[in-house]
């Protein structure tokens, strides 16, 4: 039996002071294959993961219980509130990739019959959250049916609208890799094309030591595809230069195969794919038909 050093393990429960790099991360997200890639190029030196509720990502930062940290930003952003320009006025963020939308629906529910599931499909459903998480929808109601909504029963997180989807109370609509990490057997998901992707960011403090610093940026170059003699770096600002396009693997921006961890994301605004299929789901047309009546509801 072979007893020579494999690969470093991973160190979860490390304090970030006892750390080289802390790198924390939101439900969904799976930043396994760039912990590898970071520790295979830094022999010797210790990254430690922190798996994160997602909104805890600030206070993890903040106290320095991480350095650096995958988040999930709004799909609708308020502009100057909770958009990438806001968030780099605190700290330094780098956009990677965007993530398509699905709903939650039970097995038997009619909506099943389509391969997606457009907005308008989902008008006269009920939706186990605020109407302010899909405004596509929102816009497409009249003030009546609005009027007449009963307010969605608190949840905390993904898992509980999954569980609430599964008692038969609703539908919810989720990033592509939540439906994916709380699937259930009684439960499928289908893309909606028409709904707003959500952008995926690495994003770190502005006052990082030099020397964490100087990790971090180079961790930033493991995501988004460079090689590990590469001189480029993020930059001072951490603003993603043009040509970078999303974190896929591989060189110059251009789409690589898209990975584990990355099935269902969109590249950025403005980058999309050609040639390829939406969605992680059965793939096919938009808005095919479906027959007999209404589902329930």
């Amino acid at each position: 039996m072979d007893d020579a050093p494999g690969p470093q393990e991973p160190a979860a429960d490390l304090p970030a002071e006892s750390a080289d790099l802390a790198v924390a991360f939101v439900p969904g997200v799976m930043p396994g294959k760039w912990f590898f890639r970071w520790r295979d190029r830094n022999p010797g030196r210790v990254l430690a993961e922190r798996p994160l509720e997602a909104d805890a990502w600030q206070a993890e930062l903040e106290a320095g219980r991480a350095h650096a940290c995958f988040v999930r930003l709004p799909a609708h952003p308020r502009p100057g509130i909770d958009d990438l320009p806001a968030l780099r006025e605190r700290y330094r963020a780098v956009e990677l990739y965007a993530e398509q939308q699905v709903v939650v629906l039970p097995k038997d529910h009619e909506l099943t019959l389509l391969e997606e599931v457009p907005v308008a499909e989902l008008v006269d459903e009920v939706l186990l959250q605020e109407s302010s998480a899909l405004p596509e929808r929102h816009r497409l109601r009249s003030p009546e049916a609005v009027a007449a909504d009963a307010a969605p029963p608190p949840v905390r997180s993904a898992r509980d609208a999954v569980e609430l989807v599964a008692a038969g109370l609703g539908l919810v609509v989720v990033p592509m890799s939540l439906a994916r990490l709380h699937h259930r057997k009684d439960l499928v998901h289908r893309v909606v094309p028409d709904a707003a992707a959500v952008p995926v960011a690495l994003v770190w403090p502005q006052d990082l030591p030099e020397e964490q610093e100087e990790l971090v940026q180079e961790f930033v170059g493991v995501v988004r595809g460079r090689g590990p003699n590469s001189s480029r770096g993020a930059g001072p600002g951490a603003s993603p230069a043009p040509e970078d396009g999303p974190a896929s693997g591989g060189k110059g921006g251009k789409q690589a195969r898209t990975s584990s961890s990355q099935r269902g994301a969109r590249p950025p605004q403005g980058a999309r794919r050609s040639g390829a299929p939406r969605g992680g789901g059965r793939g096919g047309p938009q808005g095919g038909r479906r027959t007999g009546g209404r589902g329930r509801r």
